[in-house]
């Protein structure tokens, strides 16, 4: 009796291990027409290539005003245009641009929008049902990202689908590569080694249920991070402890990444568990160099408002600092 409810048991185990699927059938790319946009294609092509999916490009057209010296393609600038001729302009260009830079059989549709950027961006990713953003980052930081904002960290706040960033590369080898006419883009994904970072929720497993498939398709090695925080309250109080040591919770930490990486990562794909300590975001970025990391995928709860003032959001202060791509897989509204 015991062995064959030790084997309805595992049975049971298997069953429950969740499938590693990665499902994109739409890609939707940003280009704002200055060149290092188009950068992100570097990553969205193979991407949809190893999914037949297809790629739109989308650009947004902002309201002429007298700071927006902005040259536009044909000549012409933001101030001397009406808006319908800008959009009419807009919307040629980057029909041209989609034939020039995206293979046929991968060329889905081009679109222009009015408003701000980040806004039209999520509303256009719903429109066309991407599955998948992806938009090259510009990593501001400082007094620069206060005044300007960082659109791409609003598009991972809002966003309905995964974020894959790309940092600018304003070195001569990529300006080369943004001279060609007709672009060469890598027949294969070029991750080696992932970063996953991992609290043990709900949440950070579904960016490992996203990273599993991507490491399947790439060869890679995934790295599983826990960071353990400084406390910043008292430990105990009137003799009762309120929280457990530093030690304790590293030790515990890792006994649960290998139960994790048993539970949700196939025996295909090599797994390396890591746990450090400090201020999670900085520590994720100084592993991902430290450890040679091409890619971060991270999820994200996606506060806004209130809660994010007062939490902060580690997936953007990865996106900000992080010099290789990073995958954000957003929390579900209705989760």
């Amino acid at each position: 009796m015991r062995k064959i409810l030790n084997k309805k048991s595992a049975a049971t185990r298997k069953h429950r291990k969740p499938a590693a699927n990665l499902t994109i059938t739409h890609i939707l790319v940003p280009m704002d027409f200055s060149g290092y946009a188009r950068q992100a294609l570097t990553f969205a092509v193979p991407l949809a290539r190893k999914h037949r999916a297809k790629i739109s490009l989308v650009h947004v057209v902002q309201p002429p005003t007298v700071s927006a010296w902005r040259g536009i393609p044909g000549g012409g600038h933001y101030f001397n245009m009406n808006l319908h001729n800008l959009v009419e302009v807009t919307k040629g260009h980057l029909d041209d641009l989609a034939t020039e830079l995206l293979p046929d059989e991968l060329r889905g549709r081009a679109v222009v929008r009015e408003g701000n950027p980040a806004n039209e961006v999520v509303a256009a990713a719903r429109a066309v049902k991407a599955d998948l953003i992806v938009l090259s980052n510009t990593g501001r930081s400082g007094l620069k990202r206060v005044v300007l904002g960082s659109t791409a960290e609003r598009i991972i706040r809002h966003a309905h689908c995964p974020v894959l960033t790309v940092r600018r590369q304003m070195n001569a080898s990529a300006k080369r590569l943004l001279a060609l006419k007709k672009p060469l883009y890598p027949e294969r994904l070029p991750w080696r080694r992932i970063l996953v970072p991992l609290d043990f929720s709900l949440t950070s497993l579904r960016a490992l249920k996203m990273a599993v498939p991507l490491a399947k398709q790439c060869g890679a090695r995934l790295l599983l991070l826990n960071v353990i925080e400084p406390n910043p309250y008292a430990t105990g109080m009137e003799g009762a402890v309120l929280v457990m040591p530093e030690v304790t919770v590293a030790r515990n930490a890792r006994k649960q990444l290998p139960q994790v990486a048993r539970r949700f990562v196939p025996k295909s794909v090599r797994v390396t568990s890591l746990v450090a300590h400090g201020r999670a975001a900085d520590v994720i970025v100084e592993t991902a160099e430290e450890k040679g990391a091409d890619l971060i995928v991270l999820s994200t709860h996606g506060h806004t408002g209130l809660d994010r003032l007062l939490m902060g959001s580690t997936a953007e202060h990865v996106v900000r600092s992080a010099k290789c791509p990073v995958f954000v897989v957003r929390k579900p509204r209705d989760a």
